[in-house]
């Protein structure tokens, strides 16, 4: 399956469309990333900017991260994220 494929049919249609909004993204091994989404691809492979890193008791302040989606455990987004709304933006990005 090609790439734009893969970017109109998955999660990263929705994650695209939360470009620009705060997330919490949960890793292996216990740590927490918690920043800005500045893009997704299609391979939930992510960049971030204004990180707060939280790993065991330690707290890292990073300007830019990048987190490879096979690291990525789960993606806490805010409990009023208009689902629909999102994929539609997410969609529109990827044409």
């Amino acid at each position: 399956m090609n790439e734009s494929k893969l970017m109109r049919q998955g999660l990263s249609s929705f994650l695209n469309g939360l470009v620009g909004e705060k997330i919490l993204v949960e890793l292996r091994g216990d740590k927490y990333i918690n920043g800005i989404l500045e893009s997704c691809d299609c391979y939930i492979n992510l960049r971030m900017r204004d990180v707060t890193m939280l790993e065991g008791a330690e707290v890292v302040a990073l300007n830019k991260f990048f987190i490879s989606g096979r690291h990525v455990r789960f993606i806490h987004m805010n409990a009023y994220a208009d689902v629909v709304a999102s994929v539609r933006k997410g969609l529109r990005i990827n044409k």
